[in-house]
């Protein structure tokens, strides 16, 4: 032991031994396990958001609109991970990966796993949620997200903004102009490495790569007690451990916008370097997994969504209507330079 260390006090000597063990990097395991998603009720947890969260949540939505976007920019840049750039498989690396050397999903999409080299980036920690879309709304005049009478019951600040494409793609790009920083929706390669902790064979975007129910994700019959709205809704951003990058809640609570057209093929034709999807489609790439299904997905899985999707719903007088749904359809936002914002 150093002449340095043994001058330390035994707390200060203890909390610097325990901050290295807790620095060490987290490896993907080779066998990744899930728990059984049902808990005994009365073991249930209600989780909070964590207070400095919430704090930051509730005060964008006080003030004039230059205070509130002034606060927005802060919290943006404050909220962003750096992700240091470099090659990694991706698509479904099961063959690569998994003991039986079988496919991580059915998803027939994501083969054939392919080499990809990307350029460092940014990107948020936490989903965009209405607290922070409802600054942007009201600095550019435009209808605030989820405003419908059907939507409130679900509709809180904490909780993941649900938005067609294109107005997440505007939100992020009206970031930019307020951050003066090339900011814009990431790409679906750029979510899946961050997403994977750099590129790392993840099979899910959790603190350790494994599903523990009821502490990493949400278990059977608890989402309710996390929501808003007492309901199988989005939960508040930040309950649950983030992966090992930093990233939180990229394995559940909404799928999540990129930027790319959809094209099942596209893993075939892809460029090797910095991937940016096809140059046109009729359908978006979206990542992660709508809310209400239990079933989690890997870091691998695709989903192609209208930039307008439309589902049935109740009305007051109990007739269905055609409306406009988008309660699982968030985003995060990502720098486009290589170096990190400062």
């Amino acid at each position: 032991m150093s002449r340095r260390a043994k001058s330390l006090p035994l707390a200060a000597l203890s909390y610097c031994l325990l901050s290295s063990t807790f620095a060490a990097p987290v490896k993907p395991p080779k066998v990744p396990q899930m728990s059984k998603q049902y808990i005994e009720e009365s073991k249930l947890v209600a989780l909070k958001q964590p207070a400095p969260v919430a704090a930051e949540l509730d005060a964008l939505g006080k003030g004039t609109t230059a205070e509130r976007v002034a606060l927005l920019r802060k919290k943006i840049l404050a909220d962003l991970i750096f992700v240091k750039g470099g090659t990694f498989m991706m698509g479904d690396f099961g063959p690569l990966w998994s003991p039986e050397k079988l496919p991580y999903s059915d998803d027939p999409t994501n083969k054939a796993v392919h080499e990809v080299t990307l350029s460092s980036f940014s990107i948020a920690k936490y989903k965009t949620t209405y607290a922070e879309f409802d600054v942007y709304s009201d600095a550019t005049k435009t209808d605030r997200a989820a405003n419908g009478p059907l939507d409130k019951i679900y509709r809180h600040p904490t909780v993941p903004a649900g938005v067609p494409w294109q107005r997440a793609k505007d939100y992020c790009q009206w970031l930019g102009k307020v951050t003066q920083l090339p900011i814009d929706l990431p790409t679906e390669a750029q979510w899946e490495y961050a997403a994977r902790s750099r590129g790392q064979f993840f099979v899910w975007a959790t603190d350790n790569g494994n599903i523990d129910y009821g502490r990493n994700i949400p278990a059977a019959g608890q989402m309710e007690l996390l929501t808003p709205s007492g309901e199988i809704d989005p939960y508040p951003v930040g309950l649950f451990p983030p992966n090992p990058l930093g990233l939180y809640d990229a394995s559940h609570d909404g799928e999540e916008w990129t930027n790319d057209w959809f094209d099942e093929n596209y893993y075939k034709v892809s460029p090797k370097r910095d991937p940016q999807g096809p140059a046109a489609g009729t359908k978006k790439v979206a990542r992660g997994w709508p809310i209400g299904d239990s079933i989690v997905p890997n870091t691998m899985y695709r989903r192609a969504r209208l930039l307008h999707e439309s589902a049935a719903a109740t009305t007051a007088d109990s007739t269905k209507a055609e409306v406009t749904s988008y309660r699982s359809s968030g985003f995060r936002c990502a720098v486009q330079q290589p170096a990190p914002v400062r």
